[in-house]
């Protein structure tokens, strides 16, 4: 009997056996083209496989009775009966494209479809196509509403980003940057990898920021980076690039042949002078000109200007399984400057891990490293420190040092304060070096299956140094009674965070979804500064090494400050049939920036929208595969000031003591004015939005209007003088931005072998200034750039936009037939009925300015508003291409109707009775023979008696900054499948991209995206002395293994 029974198992075990089979196939997408990573599952039970990069799979312990479910990322599900098959060809179609992306939303994450509020992603893989040292340089043009602008081109420097205008005056405009949940202060892009970047999404209006609080007012930039793989295998990737950076374009300076000419009007106008002293070593015979006409000279730009190299490697690790996943990064980028002896070199570790402990609890985290180094001199917004000034104005007589001839410091007239530019930058070394630690530690614990706890700690200090060092033969080592001198700065800035918050999810009779956020944070920061210096150095051979020989030495400077905010905060989404949608949330924020009076702010938002394409009366037209409105409102708020600038505050120096019995007091005095009713810079906005799709989501549309304004603004108010200060910053201000953003994206051809897709964004924003302190109509700033030229010259005045550029009209050049000579003084004398210009005494060639009130002469009052440096509109766009393995990128970008303060022509256009070379124009001054002009005549220094006073800024240097860019070019190869499996390869992509490429232009600048304004939106716009911004050319290679 037992023999029968084994029998009749063993039986019906073979017989299970031989039911089981083994099933191959090959997955496509609706295009023919292969889909890898298609998770391949036999329904309701464990048993699966995925597909290979060619779309092929093989799937053992098939019956006949099973169902075989396909599933990928944006792809409908497929499900096929696995009786009588042995090899299957399925073809998967896609889901409304993009709607069920996930979106940041902060502290969690949302579906694109069931966002309410503004919110934008950039396609990570658009960074990376771009040679760029950092992220944020690929970013221009790539978002609606994000305006994204350089300073200049200095290797390495982060750019301006402004998110739907400017909300402060006077204050931080830049957006709030989280970064793997975690919100950074001071960030700095140049501690991120594009490479590493997994989503990069961007929080616009109030309803979306509000959860950030007292740090969401200027938009918030969600960070989140790679993680590693949970699927059991581990991919190695190598990206390396390395390419050409060179500066397109040249200023135009007066020739040898001009220059000589120019310097015999000098003469005409300067009494006992002689350019024999300055017109030298080539021919000494300046009365004739000729001899000059086809002498080259030295193009000083040429000596400074210089073709570099940049050059990036990124190895990453990506591994894990179910329970660990592990993923390393390390990245060294090295940037030679395009301006000599500078620079830019980044090295970046970061490791990122989770572990699941059990089905309940998963611990994670990520440790940085990261280090930098920019070197050279500071050159932009500062004719004392500029070399490119230096690099105008020196004389293209004079050879190079490189020729072996004498090209040394102009010391022949010491009002003219010009240097050899080559030995400027040779003999200086300027060097600011940062390093970063950050680590950050999570646990996330489910407590029932929709309640999660999450608790988190963030620890960073970032340490930055610079040293500075001015050797002899630099304008620094010679003037003044610094001689050769150095110094080093210290800087350390420590975080210590902590979030803790609880998540809810929960649906109801699949139509009710409820979601509900509580947390709270903590964050404390510190702040430590030391500096010492020291001068008359008897040597520069031992450099920044040996700052102790010097015999005048400074006296130290140390401080140190920090701040705290406590912060409780909550959010509510419900959905009803993913039809209606509703999101309330709510921050309160504790600073210690402010009183207990005013310490707490308060910042709630709500938004709503309805989906309405799923309604029947809609869907039933087949029009839109998507359809939605958005509407929303919120408070945020701003509070980026001083640490104790609402508190008294005692300080001590050197000099605040006394001396009593012949013996030194140490003594203290009142160092700040402390306010207390100083609170929180408010914006309020309003947003509502339209997001379209058509055809299944090959064409999507998104159109949003705005409307903020930002109250209690956190500005420097007058005071009167018997308080001991001339100014505190108080809460007196409104500022208001209104706009309109578009975006289109579409999938114009999608086939077997071709796709191409566009993506287009424009962007218009209106300022104005509302209303400042009490009293006060406007705001003049000066921004600085020239000791020479020290009136206001940008304003920002009640109704009208923030930083306008303010001056006075050019109308035309005084004439001879203007004046009377007078023989008894021998001066001209303005005929009656016409005006001066305000710098008395004028002659002919004098600059005649447009008098706006017509009382016959020049003054304040005839100051008007000459620029406006904020553009009508401003966007991007970009078409992708690919066609088999051939992928191209091109992406224009463009700013339009904004003007520029071009400093460089004011300064270096303007004739005056120096031994100084200028830019072209100026060969073209005014001169009895050449009347016909708008360039004035020299400033003379002793004819017609005393020169003028002051420097008048007019709207002849105020040009159209407008332009378009061909910003990215970016074509690629992917080698293909069964080439790279014989190698061991999972992917090899090789590579060409290009950066600045074409700019089309009426600025005769070096590049019309330029703003060294040292105030901020005080004074935009502003192109003095800039480092030029690089055309970049680059090559590289994309492993995986």
């Amino acid at each position: 009997m037992k023999n029968i029974l084994s029998i009749l198992i063993i039986l019906c075990v073979s017989m299970s056996l031989m039911a089981q089979k083994r099933i191959t196939g090959v997955v496509l997408d609706d295009t023919g083209l292969p889909l890898p990573g298609v998770n391949i599952m036999i329904k309701n039970t464990s048993t699966g496989t995925i597909s290979n990069m060619d779309g092929e799979f093989v799937l053992s312990g098939v019956k006949n009775t099973d169902i075989i479910v396909f599933s990928f990322i944006s792809f409908k599900d497929v499900e096929l009966s696995a009786e009588g098959k042995s090899k299957i060809f399925v073809t998967m179609e896609p889901e409304s494209i993009g709607l069920d992306e996930v979106v940041a939303i902060g502290y969690g994450t949302t579906t694109k479809r069931d966002v309410t509020g503004a919110v934008a992603k950039v396609t990570p893989s658009d960074l990376t196509k771009s040679p760029t040292a950092n992220y944020d340089q690929a970013l221009a043009g790539r978002v609606a509403g994000v305006q994204v602008s350089a300073a200049d081109g200095t290797p390495g420097e982060g750019l301006n980003i402004v998110i739907r205008g400017g909300n402060s005056i006077t204050g931080d405009n830049s957006p709030l940057y989280v970064v793997d949940g975690i919100p950074l202060e001071d960030f700095d892009p140049a501690s991120i990898s594009s490479n590493d970047i997994q989503d990069f999404d961007i929080l616009k209006d109030a309803s979306a920021t509000a959860i950030y609080g007292s740090r969401g007012a200027n938009g918030v930039i969600i960070i989140t980076t790679k993680s590693g793989r949970s699927d059991g295998k581990t991919d190695v990737s190598v990206n390396a690039s390395a390419g050409i950076q060179w500066i397109p374009s040249r200023l135009e300076v007066m020739s040898p042949y001009e220059y000589v000419n120019y310097q015999k009007e000098v003469a005409y106008a300067k009494d006992g002078y002689n350019p024999s002293d300055n017109v030298r070593q080539f021919y000494k015979h300046w009365e004739d000109p000729e001899l000059y006409r086809d002498v080259e000279g030295t193009s000083w730009q040429d000596e400074i200007f210089q073709a570099s190299t940049i050059q990036n490697y990124n190895v990453s690790l990506s591994t894990g399984n179910k329970t660990t996943t592990l993923y390393y990064s390390g990245e060294f980028l090295d940037q030679e400057g395009t301006l000599i002896h500078t620079g830019f070199t980044k090295l970046i570790n970061r490791l990122k891990f989770s572990h699941k402990i059990n089905s309940k609890a998963t611990v994670g985290g990520t440790m940085q490293y990261s280090y930098n180094n920019r070197e050279g001199i500071n050159i932009a917004g500062n004719n004392y420190t500029s070399i490119i000034k230096d690099a105008i104005t020196f004389r293209p007589v004079e050879p190079n040092v490189s020729d072996g001839l004498d090209g040394g410091v102009d010391l022949t007239d010491p009002n003219d304060r010009r240097f050899n530019p080559v030995k400027t930058l040779t003999n200086t070394e300027r060097s600011r070096r940062q390093d970063v630690v950050r680590s950050d530690l999570y646990l996330n614990y489910k407590i029932t299956k929709d309640l999660t706890l999450r608790l988190s700690g963030n620890y960073q200090i970032d340490n930055r140094k610079e040293t500075l060092f001015f050797g002899k033969d630099t304008r620094e080592g010679t003037r003044g009674n610094d001689g050769i001198n150095g110094s080093v700065t210290n800087r350390r800035y420590q975080t210590m965070s902590t979030s803790n918050t609880l998540n809810y999810q929960k649906t109801l009779n699949k139509s009710h979804k409820i979601g509900a956020l509580a947390g709270m944070e903590i964050q404390d920061r510190a702040y430590g500064y030391g500096k010492m210096k020291n001068s008359q150095i008897p040597t520069d051979a031992f450099g920044i090494d040996k700052l102790n020989i010097g015999t005048a030495p400074s006296i130290p400077e140390t401080y140190k400050s920090g701040n705290s905010l406590l912060s409780y905060f909550g959010r509510v989404n419900y959905s009803y049939k993913q039809r209606y949608l509703l999101t309330a949330n709510f921050r309160a924020d504790g600073s210690s920036k402010f009183t207990k009076e005013n310490r707490w702010g308060y910042f709630p938002s709500f938004s709503a929208a309805w989906r309405i394409g799923e309604e029947g009366f809609v869907k039933n037209l087949g029009v839109f595969s998507n359809l939605k409105v958005r509407g929303g409102w919120g408070l945020t708020g701003n509070n980026r000031i001083g640490d104790f600038a609402a508190y008294n505050l005692l300080d001590v120096s050197s000099s605040s003591g006394y001396t009593f019995n012949e013996q030194y007091i140490p003594g203290a005095y009142q160092s700040n004015m402390g306010v207390p009713d100083l609170r929180w810079e408010t914006t309020s906005q309003m947003n509502v939005g339209i997001d379209m799709g058509f055809f299944n989501q090959r064409i999507q549309a998104v159109v949003d209007y705005y409307k903020k304004n930002t109250s209690d603004l956190l500005l420097y108010a007058e005071m009167a003088l018997s308080t001991g200060f001339n100014r505190v910053q108080q809460n007196v201000g409104e500022v208001e931005n209104q706009g309109l953003e578009v975006s289109l994206n579409t999938v114009n051809v999608k086939n077997r072998n071709f796709t191409w897709r566009t993506s287009f964004n424009i962007s218009f924003n209106k300022n104005r200034t509302v209303k400042l302190n009490s009293g006060q109509d406007a705001i003049y700033t000066n921004p600085d750039w020239s000791s020479s030229y020290n009136e206001y010259q940008y304003i920002t005045r009640v109704g009208e936009p923030v930083g306008m550029i303010y001056g006075l009209q050019f109308e035309r050049l005084y004439q001879f037939e203007d004046f009377n000579w007078d023989n008894q003084t021998q001066t001209y004398i303005l005929k009656d009925g016409v005006g001066d210009n305000g710098a008395m005494p004028v002659a002919p060639g004098s600059i005649m300015f447009k008098d706006q009130n017509g009382d016959g002469t020049i003054n304040e009052k005839d100051r008007v508003i000459i620029g406006n440096p904020h553009p009508d509109h401003f966007g991007g766009l970009t078409n992708d291409f690919k066609w088999k393995n051939i992928d191209c990128q091109i992406f224009l970008q463009w700013s339009v109707g904004h003007d520029i303060l071009n400093a460089n022509r004011i300064e270096f256009e303007q004739p005056q009775a120096k031994t100084n070379n200028g830019l072209a124009g100026m060969a073209d001054l005014w001169t009895p023979y050449n009347t016909d002009t708008d360039v004035n005549t020299i400033r003379y220094q002793t004819v017609y008696g005393k020169p003028p006073k002051g420097n008048q800024v007019d709207d002849r240097y105020i040009e159209d900054g407008s332009y378009l860019k061909l910003k990215t070019v970016s074509l690629g190869y992917t080698l293909p499948q069964s080439l790279l499996s014989r190698w061991g390869f999972k992917k090899c992509r090789v590579f060409v991209s290009g950066q600045n490429l074409l700019t089309w232009t009426n600025y005769s600048g070096y590049d019309p995206d330029v703003s060294v304004g040292k105030y901020g939106a005080l004074t935009p716009n502003l192109d003095y002395s800039a480092y030029p911004q690089s055309t970049t050319v680059s090559g590289g290679i994309e492993l995986v293994f």
